[in-house]
């Protein structure tokens, strides 16, 4: 569990559930259930459930990286959004093709410094530097290749060993309890047809549609879901200005839950607490 969410479960309730083909859940592999439109009938179900559950409750949606496009879809569809106080937006994907060109962009704004270091490594370098020119328009899913390059520059972890620090990773642990199932990693992950629908998402339309208060809560130095989403997805909401921000977290990659759980837990705390009221 991220630090940044431990601390927020001492005053909040949180809610997690298990997406089809991960964690605790059960049964094979459909590919005609592993669809963008699958996953927001599930969440639909899952919010119903909370509602029988806890009636009267006050609700916030949070997403993070691919959470943050199914929470976007699915709060701009069918008026789901009246539902809740507000929405965080963490790092959240929401236009894939778009996302792939940013992160293009942020690969190879740093490569010029990356190959300028003492003893670098030029010939991996310049593979990225091949690879874009054979490809330069990638699958923001199908393609993993970016998510190495990405990766090497920084782009998912900002300090890397002060991340260590904070979240250290339960190798031992992922063993036995992988975020997956083993029926993803044998089928669905190695499906090409089934994550090109990944690639065609496109929830701005959703955006327009959403008009509850929200924050794009971001690490300034994301690679991953590059900053530049954050402006985009703010200036898409429906929402009033009054009511929506943009807060980018200095020295914070893509994961400000782990990364700076701190002042993770003062801006969505902050955000709670300003509209749970309202």
């Amino acid at each position: 569990m991220a630090p940044g969410f431990k601390v927020l479960e001492e005053d909040h309730r949180l809610v997690y559930w298990d997406q089809r083909y991960s964690d605790m859940t059960q049964g094979t592999y459909d590919k005609e259930t592993q669809t963008p439109d699958q996953f927001i009938e599930d969440t639909e179900n899952v919010v119903q459930l909370l509602q029988h559950k806890y009636p009267g409750k006050k609700l916030f949606m949070i997403g993070h990286s691919w959470g943050g496009q199914l929470s976007a879809g699915y709060l701009g569809r069918d008026n789901h959004a009246e539902n809740f106080k507000g929405w965080i937006d963490l790092d959240g994907s929401i236009y894939g093709e778009l996302e792939a060109q940013l992160m293009k962009e942020y690969i190879l704004e740093r490569l010029p410094a990356k190959m300028a270091e003492p003893d670098a490594d030029l010939e991996f370098w310049q593979v990225i530097i091949d690879f874009y020119e054979q490809n330069p328009a990638p699958g923001n899913y199908t393609e993993p290749e970016p998510y190495w390059y990405v990766s090497a520059c920084g782009g998912d972890v900002y300090d890397y060993e002060e991340f260590l620090k904070i979240a250290p990773v339960p190798y031992i642990e992922l063993i036995f309890k992988s975020m997956f199932s083993l029926s993803f990693y044998v089928d669905a992950f190695y499906s090409p047809e089934t994550y090109a629908l990944w690639d065609e998402i496109n929830y701005t339309p959703e955006l327009n549609n959403i008009t509850i208060p929200a924050l794009m809560l971001w690490g300034a130095e994301d690679g991953i879901v590059p900053v530049e989403v954050a402006d985009y997805v703010y200036e898409h909401l429906g929402t009033d200005p009054s009511r929506k921000e943009v807060v980018k977290i200095p020295e914070c990659a893509h994961g400000p839950q782990n990364e700076t759980p701190e002042t993770f837990y003062d801006e969505v705390s902050r955000f709670v607490e300003t509209y749970k009221n309202q």
